[in-house]
């Protein structure tokens, strides 16, 4: 059962992060991160949008971001199924700061003030290859012994065996570094295992929510390899 949607306070007190930003960027788990060009932008579904989140449990205008006269960036739900979440809280408008994890139905986006670097690419290195060997005279192989090819040199494997995931991978699936306190490993499990739950319920098809089933456990796994016992309770 979803929680109520609530309201957030959006002036006074002491926010922990800071609301005002001069540009706004959505940066999602995958993929491109989105740069909000207009003062204000629609959210949803629907092609003609200004921000097109092409999923099935987002609503066809789902919200709506507006910046303030102040700077500060609002984000105003528009009565959507599935809702507008800010770090796991339902809320119907609310104040965006940098570093916030919002939700939209199904569908993560970290809050940026600026473009986010580029993920880094492995780099690889160039192959190895033997010279082939001399063409055959009437038939019979010519091989020079005094010029010996070197033996092929085989770089140690990098690559796990099949079933086991890296802290590395752990942390990328997490979207947290691999010595992310407990407490944030657990916050972010929260908020994705409520993101799967959301798209399994709304998979238009089997093939679709057995993907989401699978992408579910290899999140629990990550949690596991990143902090061993969290979600058990049996961790310190």
């Amino acid at each position: 059962m979803e929680p109520p949607a609530t309201a957030e306070i959006v002036r006074g007190g002491s926010p922990p992060k800071v609301s005002k930003m001069n540009t706004l960027w959505l940066v999602p788990d995958n993929g491109e991160p989105i740069h909000v060009t207009r003062d204000k932008a629609v959210v949803g579904r629907a092609p003609q949008l200004d921000v097109v989140v092409n999923d099935p449990s987002v609503s066809r205008t789902h919200a709506a971001l507006e910046r303030d006269s102040d700077g500060s960036w609002l984000v105003s739900d528009q009565t959507s199924v599935n809702g507008t979440w800010i770090d796991g809280q339902r809320v119907i408008k609310a104040v965006l700061r940098a570093g916030q994890v919002v939700r939209f139905g199904a569908v993560s986006f970290r809050v940026s003030p600026e473009k986010p670097e580029p993920r880094a690419k492995p780099i690889v290195g160039p192959l190895t290859v033997a010279p082939p060997p001399p063409p055959p005279v009437d038939g019979v192989t010519v091989r020079n012994p005094a010029v010996v090819p070197p033996p092929a040199v085989t770089p140690p494997s990098t690559v796990p065996p099949p079933g086991v995931m890296t802290e590395a991978h752990a942390s990328e699936l997490l979207g947290v570094d691999p010595d992310a306190p407990r407490h944030e490993i657990r916050k972010r499990y929260q908020t994705m295992h409520n993101d799967f739950q959301i798209r399994i319920t709304n998979a238009p098809t089997a093939a679709l929510k057995r993907m989401y089933q699978k992408n579910l456990q290899e999140l629990k796994t990550a949690c596991e390899v990143l902090a061993p016992g969290l979600l058990d309770g049996s961790g310190v």
